[in-house]
């Protein structure tokens, strides 16, 4: 059941390696604008914006596989077999 989960790992950070791709080339970040703006070198503000990328990738890297693995553990038995009934909302009686 690895490679389930690790689709939903793939597809969730998807947007955030796209986003990486393209800030400084075809957008301008904002933390950057605001810092050469505010009169701090462009390359100090250039790293700044790396690092909040990184520290942005990998939270959301981290959130991606707490959910695909905890959606893995709530969805399937010992056996890793798929257990649709544990969708529904159980009722105490």
């Amino acid at each position: 059941m690895r490679a389930p989960r690790m689709a939903a790992i793939r597809s969730g950070l998807l947007p955030v390696i796209n986003q990486m791709s393209a800030a400084g080339i075809i957008t301008r970040p904002g933390i950057m604008t605001g810092q050469v703006l505010a009169g701090m070198d462009a390359l100090a503000a250039a790293k700044y914006q790396i690092l909040l990328m990184f520290i942005l990738a990998g939270a959301s890297g981290l959130a991606a596989f707490g959910a695909a693995t905890l959606a893995m553990w709530r969805l399937t038995d010992g056996r890793q077999r798929l257990r649709l009934d544990r969708l529904r909302n159980q009722t105490r009686k």
